[in-house]
């Protein structure tokens, strides 16, 4: 078989696993409020489910990297969707029996499913193809995650009908979902193993010459990959409180006081936000650096904010939807810029880099304890302060890169 033809395909499959991956991850987000009445949290403890998601990621991230040496990406993704149906399907028997603990254990399952596609999917998506579109390919299978996570409030509207206003009414049919989503993950799961794998040579990078590669330092000296690190556990964890608080937000009565019908209608507005945000990223940064996109991203990120926590009623709504645009690229850039250059690390690296979504676990259940504390609305100063090292980040490399280019 031509190999570039086996890339072709490999890399489109990668695609479809991120689209599916993304649909199943989206439900943890859109039955937040339901969680929180049916096991009766408060807003805390309504986002160990975050927790539970992402602590795999400090737990087995260096390790799937090391595995991923050794039996290769492609297997590494197969093993990331059984672990998807595996979890998604526990999600049944923890709601049905009103066992919280099992429905956490369930999400705990579903993190470490994640943990080996981000591992695995996201390296693949650098290498197969053009160097130079190595950012631009991880925000399209981001981007494709993002639209699935449009689709999934649609289901959930088609499916849930109007009259199910309790929870207890709708149980049954988010069950039904979950099942679903399961048998979906393991069909493509079956599929994956059946794909030929494309070796790829870690000994070289793809930019700079061998002198450089050479001088590639390790994971653990390297500034710009600790500094990426930072910014990839704040970026995530403030994504992850304003995914999983976003129904609660214009819910309030404080806030916007919307129905929760609408608010899942709010909810696919938002996720569409998210995808047109990477789908853009994408496109634009063909003809913009990486770095360039981002600052203006997190500027207007720290701007939505604000006005998130100063304002009420259809300002508030248009401006935390509007937030999804413009955080949709952070993750997957901040993970290219950070990545760049490691040569032969870069499974390690990788790895290294989603042990970021420790924050995603943290952060949530600390902006939590606020939103208990302060109310929803000012929680969202976690999410500032997060935006603004961001930015920092973000100016520091692109200054050193502007360093590097009058040196050449």
């Amino acid at each position: 078989m031509n190999k570039n033809f086996a890339a072709n395909r490999l890399l489109h499959s990668v695609y479809f696993i991120y689209f599916f991956c993304g649909m199943a991850m989206c439900f943890e987000g859109a039955f937040m409020p339901e969680f929180k009445e049916h096991f009766h949290l408060t807003y805390q403890q309504q986002m160990y489910t975050m927790f539970a998601k992402n602590i795999p990621f400090i737990i087995f991230s260096i390790l799937i990297g090391l595995l991923s040496r050794k039996i290769g990406f492609k297997n590494c993704l197969t093993i990331a969707l059984f672990l998807f149906a595996a979890g998604t399907a526990l999600l049944v028997p923890g709601m049905r029996e009103g066992n919280y603990a099992l429905v956490l254990a369930a999400f705990f399952i579903i993190g470490t499913g994640f943990n080996f596609e981000l591992v695995a999917g996201n390296p693949m998506l650098s290498w197969l193809g053009d160097p130079g579109g190595s950012s631009s390919r991880l925000n399209l299978g981001n981007a494709l995650g993002a639209i699935a996570q449009i689709i999934s409030p649609l289901i959930i509207i088609l499916i849930l009908p109007s009259g199910a206003v309790t929870v207890s009414d709708k149980i049954p049919y988010i069950n039904g979902i979950f099942l679903g989503i399961a048998v979906i993950l393991i069909v493509t799961g079956l599929f994956t193993m059946l794909l030929k794998d494309v070796k790829v040579d870690l000994s070289e990078d793809n930019a700079g010459d061998s002198s450089d590669r050479l001088k590639t330092p390790k994971v653990w000296k390297n500034k710009k990959l600790l500094l990426g690190f930072l910014a990839i556990f704040v970026a995530l964890g403030t994504e992850s409180g304003i995914f999983g608080f976003y129904r609660n937000y214009v819910e309030d009565p404080v806030i916007a006081s919307l129905g929760s019908h609408l608010s899942y209608i709010l909810y696919t507005i938002y996720f569409a936000m998210f995808a047109v945000g990477r789908l853009a990223g994408a496109w634009v940064q063909k003809r913009i650096r990486p770095v360039q996109t981002l600052v203006i991203c997190v500027i207007a990120g720290i701007i939505l904010l604000f006005l998130m926590m100063i304002t009420t009623g259809m300002a508030s709504v248009v401006s935390i939807t509007l937030l999804g645009f413009f955080i949709s690229i952070f993750f997957p850039t901040l993970y290219a810029i950070s990545i760049e250059g490691l040569g032969r690390d870069t499974a390690i690296g990788s790895g290294f880099l989603t042990m970021g979504f420790l924050g995603a676990a943290v952060l949530p259940v600390v902006q939590g304890k606020m939103a208990d504390w302060l109310g929803l609305k000012f929680s969202f100063i976690i999410s500032i302060l997060s935006y603004l090292y961001i930015l920092y980040y973000a100016l520091r490399m692109e200054r050193e890169s502007a360093i590097k280019t009058e040196q050449l």
